[in-house]
């Protein structure tokens, strides 16, 4: 196998992700490393791959910048387009001694492929070393991306919001988007408007909110009033192609390996969205918004993780459907598997060192699990704040069995969930070896019970798409239908009232400024409960949300539930309130809490349940809440 390697220095800049100067020791005399199929030609500013319809050409004065695309000659980044490593940072704690800066780049050379790769020292802004890779194989139609972060135990802390590859595209070119509906129960609506407004509009049009416009009276072709990138987030479960068309070309982010992104399978995020500017694709494995965690590691904790490779695919023709199909081939993980094990990144874990996991789950009183989801992820946290580490998941099948391929080795927690029934199977401690099969057994599941149900307001999915409004989501300013749909608030009625018509799948706490009043939920009891009874009522948040695009508030925030004038204050720490809902959501972080209270609380004949947010708080602190599911039980 033919390994050849260029090493070289470049200049240290004030943070990375800046332009980078060359330290004077590159080569510049432009050239070629002969190969069949692959050419790599070097100047004293960039180096370009060509392995035969694909172009790439990354700059080294703004390091790991991809200056030039093109497909079969066509250019795809337009003029002034771009593609590059993005990410948010922040030093947590007092900074400490950092490393002698040495930034470096690497052409590596395979027999049947390049890897353009840029190494950054430490920053106080980015305490740890980093990779970033541009990965083009012989006469593939298209580059694979990834990035290594190492933070070495004598180095301070840090958190980061997100990181991604984002591509900066032709906006003559890719006019149109391709992402597929949700799936959960919402109005199926974006194949009708992949057709995406004009950079020339998004300027004329007003911003009503971040990356939010509105188009009235421009005559845009885009089918709805406003646009938004939130409407083009969606479930990474089952999501692995997104992309941008037109013009007789295509762009699509495969996302096959997913194991390292995030938030779990019940993670929504950004996908692509139009500019003011130009159309943009993104390859996010890690990002906070919808309410799930940033990454946080301290100061002597030791941290090494590898984010990718994700293949980009560019393709050719007229046809959307046949264009995304294409791009579908190679969303198996499979389709890249053996290559990436010869590319063999630093942190990538070959085929024969992961393991399959085998297991059965058995849920007491239900039987059949079809649609639950076992899930591997970082052990002992809950899984939709895997950030450290790595996660798998695949559907159980009806009899609860389930099996994980390809899984990294490591110390696991296993979560299963089904929609439809109350908590979740929880073990920690699951301990994958390299290679072979872990054969769990027969797990068995007690759902969450606590005696006979009194009501029950709606289904525990994780979602809030069941309620009024709920199928219409994936859009901005549903606030502004609140008014018009529930004129006395809500006030639900157990036995009367419909979770479809008559509950909200958002909680406003103001609209224009104006508080709201409670929600009110009233229920009768034929008698009183005898004394010595328990009541516990359980509330599922599908999300705890700001209202709009503020910053986070510096202080916890709160859910007041008052049982027939009895008070319990559900907090929330600062970083539980993220973007949510008003990023065209209906759900983002989880919330389940458990309030168990002396039933003799309750009485005969009606009851009531209110609920506040905020209650006597200041203007800074407001926050929206999707409801998953409310029960009352009495044992």
């Amino acid at each position: 196998m033919l390994d050849r390697r260029r090493f070289h220095q470049f200049g240290v800049a004030a943070a990375i992700g800046a332009a980078l100067p060359i330290a004077g020791n590159g080569i510049t005399d432009g050239i070629a490393m002969a190969d069949e199929a692959l050419g790599v030609v070097e100047t004293d500013t960039d180096i370009t791959v060509d392995n035969g319809p694909v172009q790439l050409t990354v700059s080294k004065v703004s390091a790991a910048r991809a200056t030039s695309l093109k497909y079969l000659g066509q250019e795809l980044l337009g003029s002034g387009g771009r593609g590059n490593f993005d990410m948010n940072n922040a030093r947590v704690g007092d900074p400490l001694p950092l490393p002698p800066p040495q930034n470096t780049y690497e052409i590596r050379q395979g027999e049947d492929f390049v890897d353009i790769a840029f190494r950054y020292s430490p920053t106080n802004g980015g305490p740890f070393w980093l990779e970033r890779h541009h990965i083009v194989r012989a006469g593939e139609p298209g580059i694979h991306l990834a990035t290594t972060f190492h933070h070495t135990a004598e180095l301070h802390g840090f958190s980061s919001e997100q990181h991604r590859y984002v591509f900066y595209l032709d906006k003559e070119l890719f006019t149109h988007a391709s992402v597929e509906d949700d799936g959960i129960g919402g109005v199926a609506w974006r194949e009708s408007a992949a057709r995406m407004p004009t950079p020339e509009e998004l300027k004329a049009a007003t911003v009503v909110m971040d990356a939010t416009y509105d188009l009235a009276g421009l005559g845009s072709a885009y089918p709805k009033r406003y646009y938004t990138k939130y409407d083009w987030g969606t479930y990474i479960k089952d999501h692995a192609v997104h992309g941008l068309y037109g013009k007789g070309f295509g762009i699509w982010a495969v996302t096959a390996h997913r194991d390292a992104f995030s938030g779990g399978p019940t993670r929504h995020d950004l996908t692509l969205h139009q500019t003011d500017s130009r159309p943009v694709l993104l390859v996010e494995p890690h990002g906070a918004h919808y309410g799930f965690p940033p990454v946080r590691v301290a100061a002597g904790q030791e941290w090494q993780k590898t984010y990718g490779p994700y293949y980009v695919h560019f393709n050719t023709g007229d046809d959307p459907a046949a264009l995304r199909a294409d791009a579908l081939r190679y969303a198996d993980e499979k389709a890249h598997a053996a290559f990436y094990d010869r590319v063999a990144l630093p942190g990538w874990t070959p085929s024969t060192e992961r393991a399959t996991v085998h297991g059965r789950v058995v849920a007491q009183g239900e039987s059949r699990l079809r649609g639950a989801v076992a899930v591997l992820s970082d052990n002992g946290v809950d899984m939709q704040r895997t950030a450290l580490g790595y996660a798998y998941w695949t559907d159980t099948h009806a009899d609860g069995g389930f099996t994980l391929r390809d899984v990294r080795p490591g110390t696991y927690r296993l979560t299963v969930y089904k929609p439809g029934v109350w908590g979740e199977y929880v073990r920690d401690d699951v301990v994958v070896p390299g290679g072979g099969t872990v054969r769990l057994g027969t797990l068995r599941w007690t759902p969450l019970r606590h005696g006979r149900t009194v009501f029950q307001i709606g289904t525990p999915d994780r979602t809030s798409v069941e309620y009024r409004r709920g199928p219409e989501y994936q859009q901005w300013g549903t606030w502004s239908f609140y008014p018009q749909d529930f004129p006395e608030g809500v006030v639900y009625r157990v036995g009367r009232s419909s979770p479809a018509r008559d509950w909200n799948y958002l909680q406003f706490q103001q609209i224009d400024g104006v508080r709201q009043a409670p929600w009110r939920i009233l229920f009768d009891l034929d008698e009183a409960p005898r004394a010595g009874r328990t009541a516990t009522l359980t509330v599922a948040l599908a999300a705890w949300s700001l209202d709009t695009a503020r910053s986070v508030p510096s202080g916890p925030t709160h859910l007041t539930i008052s049982v027939n004038d009895e008070k319990t204050v559900w907090r929330f720490e600062p970083d539980d309130s993220r973007g949510a809902t008003y990023r065209s959501g209906c759900s983002g972080g989880y919330f389940r809490r458990i309030f168990s209270f002396d039933a003799a609380v309750l009485r005969r004949g009606e009851n009531e349940i209110t609920l506040t947010i905020n209650e006597d708080t200041g203007p800074e602190m407001v926050n929206t809440a999707a409801y998953d599911a409310i029960r009352l039980e009495l044992r």
